[in-house]
């Protein structure tokens, strides 16, 4: 009896393994790339600030680049941006969000004493839009305006379908 339940159990073992097809296995590494790369990512305001930043310093370069002979509204296209360049004053009249008009005001204040303005990053009263701000060389103000939605569809645009 016994020797029928080992040859009984050997023959299940053996069909069972049978029965599996090895030659159809996954590649484990390649389908956890997949996997990573079809992932649902977050976006975290820090990383909308941070692409915003970088792009703002790109922008920079090329407007105070010196062998730039690009025009602010070539830039504009470029990066989908909206580029506006001038002193504080008159830029307050083309804004009516409360806050970019303080950090204006400020950022006049302190031209008026001549201080030393590092670029900056400040966000609208509704929050869909960032801006860059700095003092080009010929110490006018310049305002780069990135919208949200612009930003996060470029911060990870080769995972997006």
């Amino acid at each position: 009896m016994k020797k029928f339940l080992s040859a009984a159990s050997l023959i299940i073992v053996i069909i069972h393994l049978q029965s599996c097809d090895f030659s159809k296995r996954i590649d484990t590494s390649a389908a956890v790339k997949e996997m990573k790369m079809r992932q649902v990512k977050r976006i975290l305001p820090q990383d909308i600030t941070n692409k915003a930043d970088t792009w703002g310093q790109e922008i920079q370069a090329l407007i105070e680049n010196p062998k730039n002979q690009i025009s602010l509204d070539s830039i504009a296209k470029k990066f989908q941006v909206k580029i506006q360049s001038g002193d504080a004053e008159n830029l307050k009249k083309l804004h009516k969000d409360k806050k970019i008009l303080e950090t204006l005001d400020a950022l006049a204040y302190s031209q008026s004493l001549q201080q030393d303005i590092p670029p900056s990053i400040q966000k609208n009263s509704q929050g869909d839009s960032l801006y860059y701000l700095f003092i080009d060389k010929k110490s006018k103000v310049v305002l780069v305006g990135f919208s949200k939605s612009q930003i996060i569809l470029n911060i990870d645009k080769p995972f997006i379908k």
